[in-house]
């Protein structure tokens, strides 16, 4: 009954981590916020331990600051974080695109996909476009080079950043732009052309980085870095 009892505890503890990191990222709980545990349980109707839990696993993951006797809170990137954080993807997601095209396991099916779902959204109305190329980033940066590098390694470390690097990129999001830059990487990656390939992906992030930190000093919110330009 122990054993039991301490995998619904530990699946209903995953569960809560889940609604809590997609408030997070979605920025329904807003960079800085107090985590209200006493509102957030009632909320979520399931008690303040495993709510607690929760909010520890997301502290050690780094989507919450745990500080004692005062509480939790999301956490607040500063400029020095969007820097090293942007640097660290590009040292990553350079070195899996490498693996990708060196190593020929250039996932095709999904290439071919992006390369068709970047034409759809060239004619994607304004008020689709953000999420469609919130959800194609992903694909690309994380399925198609970090997953698809087929490193254990660089995709257990990604893993450990994973949601922070979702934050970065959810923080600005300039969806022409990104299209265009993305067609680019697809397109040198079909070609197994690593040097344009690495160029493109290179003055993507950059680009990415730059917005997100003009975003961050300026105190706009990410949904006025989201719209289009």
């Amino acid at each position: 009954m122990a054993s039991n009892d301490a995998v619904v505890k530990k699946t209903l503890v995953e569960q809560v981590s889940g609604l809590i990191r997609e408030r997070i990222l979605n920025f329904q709980l807003r960079p800085g916020e107090k985590i209200e545990v006493q509102k957030l349980a009632q909320e979520l109707s399931v008690s303040q331990t495993p709510l607690r839990e929760a909010l520890q696993k997301l502290a050690e993951q780094g989507l919450v600051v745990s500080k004692p006797y005062v509480g939790y809170f999301v956490i607040e990137l500063t400029p020095a974080d969007i820097e090293e954080l942007f640097d660290l993807r590009r040292a990553l997601e350079v070195l899996a695109l490498e693996y990708v095209i060196k190593k020929g396991c250039i996932n095709w099916d999904l290439l071919v996909h992006l390369q068709n779902w970047i034409a759809r959204l060239d004619s994607a109305p304004g008020e689709d476009l953000v999420s469609e190329v919130r959800k194609m980033d992903e694909k690309l940066h994380l399925d198609l080079l970090i997953r698809g590098s087929q490193s254990q390694w660089l995709t257990k470390f990604a893993n450990g950043i994973i949601d922070l690097i979702k934050l970065t990129t959810r923080l600005t999001m300039n969806p022409r732009a990104a299209c265009r830059e993305h067609r680019k990487i697809v397109e040198a990656i079909a070609g197994k052309d690593l040097k344009r390939a690495t160029t493109a992906l290179a003055s993507h992030l950059e680009r990415a980085k730059k917005e997100a930190l003009t975003a961050l000093k300026g105190g706009e919110s990410p949904a006025e870095t989201s719209k289009e330009k």
